[in-house]
């Protein structure tokens, strides 16, 4: 017998851009059958009055890769209206993987992506394999739809092993990991992804794998990406903060052109120690399209309040001493930030070139574990020194973490607000640009970009843009980006991935820390509201911020075929 469900009485805003319009979405067995007039008999009836009806949003920046197999919502981001996520960017995905490499995957994910090493121990049930085995463990198992990108440390620590983190490839292994993509793509990997920031460093302090590839494996794993019908590379590049060199301005466009996909560039926005440097990736991306070819750097829609305990943080690694210090042994660390020789060359560290520059008015007491220091949180680092008999504010900080295991939580909130509005405001309708960099899932303790979609359409909305016009950077921009034909619409025939919201109740609520992973481990979420329904395949999986327990979410496969579908 066919499911059958109807949305009755939306504002279907329908992803294309086009104006909304009053109507009824009839859903059959998971798939938009009807869009006007509906009879409701025979079917289970959502009551969409005073709701916009919209496709599900796509969230094509997350490391969800290991949260889906305990947490299967993937949440925050669909508190927030994603129905579909792409999991394995920045070059780090589970697959493939020797068994044996499991637990070194999953200590440098812990060390680079600010996730807990223990909820990963407790609650990844990911043994290894390939990307044929990661995919299998996730169907029928997940509320929400997943595509993945086949990584490029993952495919390097296949081939290279342990010389992946210490060295170029030989032209022997690039071609081995070429033989190793197409095998991914095979398996259904949506694309490949790959990352060379200085600051990704793993848990042993060397260099993520990624960062060692030269440009012409790169450019040799793009090539095979022009052996399939869709797809798309994902790239953080070694110069994205100040403005893209010469030599990655001259890398991107070559990856750009010898793949023949759409090439997603991370980040595009205002960052205070380089405030200028978005208009060189922007000059970039108009320059690839002058060529006819596609480069989307990914707009950062929320900035991002940045949390970070010196027990596990990734925000210092720029700095040479503090991540010599900071990816030692617990005991050994502590050991070392107790050293007035060794706290001297850290403060020293800060005032040389780097984009943190603390300044310490910004950095304040975000929680504490002890009792005793509950008093100091919302205080600054600076107040309580100057309180201390002007002690030096560095010192105040790690004698607070060292008084607490390192387990401290700090923040930082910096008076850049203005200025990234203003960068947002101007770029937030430039087609060239993907909303987003939610990095959900990563950096747990740090910072929170789920929110991405609903600060769009409340921020942005109205003014910058016009709902329509925010819906479908939402939907069926990434859509079309990812290769995703039968979503990021609202057409019969199409997936039936729907969110349904209030526009006048839609709001994100202030961050909190909850401990809600496995071994009890916590992260910095948004709570949203005014969400009413989020609907993935014709199934309900979120009713009023709830998760209703459906796992309605399907594994979207490349496919051989030129469509990205599941199978």
């Amino acid at each position: 017998m066919s499911e059958r469900l109807v949305v009755r009485g939306g504002l279907v805003v329908d992803g294309s851009g086009l104006p909304g319009f009053l109507a009824d979405v009839e859903v059959v067995d998971g798939r938009i059958a009807a869009i006007g007039r509906v009879e409701g008999a025979g079917a289970e009836v959502v009551d969409a009055d005073g709701l916009v009806v919209a496709p599900g949003f796509i969230d094509i920046h997350t490391h969800y890769d290991a949260q889906l197999q305990f947490e299967p919502t993937a949440s925050p981001s669909s508190w927030h209206g994603v129905t579909t996520v792409a999991v394995g960017n920045c070059g780090f995905s589970l697959a493939p993987c020797h068994p044996a490499d499991v637990r070194w995957t999953l200590d440098m994910l812990s060390r680079v992506e600010g996730m807990s090493a223990d909820a990963l121990a407790a609650g990844v049930s990911f043994g290894g394999g390939s990307m044929a085995d990661f995919l299998a463990g996730l169907d029928g198992a997940v509320g929400v739809n997943v595509m993945a990108y086949a990584g490029h440390c993952a495919l390097r620590r296949y081939v290279m092993g342990e010389a992946a983190s210490e060295r170029e490839a030989t032209a022997g292994e690039i071609a081995d990991m070429q033989t190793l993509l197409r095998q991914c793509l095979a398996d259904g990997a949506v694309g490949l992804s790959t990352s060379q920031l200085d600051i990704h460093v793993d848990h042993e302090g060397r260099p993520v794998p990624s960062n060692l590839a030269s440009h012409a494996e790169l450019e040799a794993l793009a090539a095979v990406l022009a052996e399939v019908a869709v797809g798309a590379l994902e790239i953080f590049p070694r110069s994205f903060l100040p403005g893209v060199d010469e030599g990655d301005w001259e890398l991107l466009l070559r990856l750009a052109e010898l793949s023949g996909k759409p090439v997603h560039g991370n980040v595009l926005g205002f960052f205070a120690s380089a405030p200028d440097g978005w208009r060189r990736n922007l000059e970039l991306a108009r320059e690839a399209r002058r060529r006819g070819l596609r480069y989307h750097p990914m707009l950062v829609l929320n900035p991002k309040g940045v949390h970070f305990s010196l027990d596990s943080t990734f925000i210092f690694d720029e700095y040479l001493t503090w991540r010599a210090v900071l990816t030692l042994s617990m005991p050994e660390r502590m050991a070392r930030l107790a050293d007035p020789e060794v706290r001297a060359a850290l403060a020293a560290d800060l005032e040389g070139a780097g984009s943190l520059a603390l300044q310490w008015q910004e950095v304040s007491v975000a929680a504490t574990r002890d009792d005793a220091n509950r008093g100091l949180i919302g205080r600054s680092i600076a107040q309580i020194a100057a309180e201390r008999a002007g002690a030096d504010p560095l010192a105040v900080m790690i004698d607070l973490a060292l008084s607490e295991d390192l387990a401290t939580m700090f923040a930082i909130r910096r008076d850049t607000v203005a200025a990234e509005r203003a960068v947002i405001d101007e770029l937030v309708g430039d087609p060239l640009l993907m909303p987003g960099s939610s990095d959900g899932g990563a950096h747990l303790l740090t910072f929170c970009g789920a929110d991405y979609t609903t600060r769009l359409l409340t921020e942005s909305v109205p003014g910058r843009l016009s709902l329509e016009q925010a819906v479908s950077r939402l939907t069926f921009a990434p859509a079309s980006t990812m290769g995703l034909w039968d979503r990021g619409l609202l057409r019969p025939g199409m997936a039936a991935d729907l969110v349904l919201f209030d526009p006048d109740r839609l709001a994100v609520r202030p961050v909190r820390m909850v401990h809600d992973l496995p071994a009890g481990a916590g992260r910095l979420v948004f709570d949203a509201e005014g969400y009413v329904a989020t609907i993935v395949n014709g199934r309900v999986l979120m009713r009023d911020g709830v998760a209703t327990g459906e796992l309605p979410g399907q594994v979207l496969r490349a496919g051989a075929q030129g469509t990205t579908g599941s199978h």
